[in-house]
């Protein structure tokens, strides 16, 4: 799917989601936020995704929202719902959201980066949320800035407005992992073949009961669990593993 702000191109099992506005660091205005809801719906409808990969396109991962658009009063507050409507869908989708980050991940880049499961960084990346500096308030962003990083370093983020390098983002939890330049690409394609390789309704079902572990009283989150093993011990895919672990037992036991 091409649109006017980024676009989606799917192979078989993984699609890539491209912030396509490389001329302004992929920074996002009200077409912006409207483009992302749209991609997310639609790549919800495939089936057989198991892998999203975010990137952005040209020099930068995204420098967050539209200063022009934003000084010239052409931003609503329907592109802040709209907004975070798109990154609640990306975050709850059942595919595995992978965001490969490189250069500028700022305000909103991070938001976005915070809304997917897992997050590699080029080493050149730089993280920060400096909303306030603009007279804004960062959003619900900073939700899951400070599940990830814990609360202080989420105030300093937002408060402070730092801007932090990839090392650095590493240490605090905002990244999974920090790659050179010649790296970066082999290690996304590891990455996703790995997630590929995993039996899938456990994968799609650990995600759901990951998203649901810092906000669900216990009671409700181990009854959860007992009804999503159920599912997993159920499937297909956990028959099949099982029966290729007892053939590999025989085999073994064949050659002694």
């Amino acid at each position: 799917m091409q649109l006017e702000t980024m676009y989606s191109a799917v192979d078989e099992h993984v699609a890539t989601l491209m912030l396509n506005r490389p001329e302004v660091l992929n920074c996002a205005n009200e077409q912006w936020a409207l483009d992302l809801n749209r991609l997310v719906d639609d790549l919800a409808k495939h089936d057989g995704l198991r892998v999203i990969v975010v990137r952005g396109a040209g020099r930068a991962f995204c420098s967050g929202i539209d200063l022009t658009a934003l000084s010239r009063g052409e931003t609503s507050l329907n592109f802040f719902k709209n907004w975070e409507r798109a990154l609640r869908k990306l975050e709850a989708i059942d595919p595995i959201v992978i965001a490969a980050i490189h250069s500028h991940c700022i305000g909103g880049g991070l938001q976005i980066a915070l809304a997917c499961d897992l997050r590699i960084a080029r080493a050149d990346a730089r993280f920060g949320i400096t909303a306030v500096k603009e007279g804004i308030i960062p959003g619900i962003g900073m939700w899951r800035a400070a599940r990830y990083a814990g609360l202080g370093r989420a105030k300093r983020l937002a408060l402070a407005a730092d801007v932090v390098d990839a090392p650095t983002a590493l240490q605090w939890g905002l990244v999974e992992w920090v790659v050179d330049a010649d790296s970066f690409e082999p290690i996304i394609t590891q990455l996703t073949d790995r997630v590929l390789s995993m039996a899938w309704t456990s994968t799609r079902l650990t995600k759901k009961l990951t998203n649901m572990a810092l906000q669900t009283p216990f009671a409700e989150f181990v009854e959860t669990y007992f009804e999503f093993q159920q599912l997993a011990t159920s499937s297909p895919e956990h028959r099949h593993v099982m029966a290729e672990h007892r053939a590999a037992r025989e085999r073994k036991k064949m050659v002694r």
